[in-house]
């Protein structure tokens, strides 16, 4: 199991006890701030490419650019 399998799993369970243990207002505070730190640490993983991706990406843009500007220029809309 990953590093971060096992810190999510981790972090539900300590959620879970909060809301057995104590007041539910607390863990209804550490879920929301979970999910939030869940999203940030998505985010921030899914910006972070390689140079390749990088340029694979650039590279599929190009061509879906230039087959649309054949198309247009086939049916005349331009």
């Amino acid at each position: 199991m990953s590093k971060t399998a096992i810190f999510v799993f981790a972090a539900i369970l300590v959620v879970i006890l909060l809301a057995v243990l104590t007041e539910t207002r607390i863990a209804a505070g550490a879920g929301a701030l979970l999910l939030l730190l869940g999203i940030g640490y998505g985010t921030w993983q899914s910006k972070r490419t390689s140079a390749r991706q990088d340029a694979r990406g650039e590279r599929g843009a190009r061509e879906l650019r230039e087959e649309l500007a054949d198309d247009e220029a086939r049916r005349g809309t331009r």
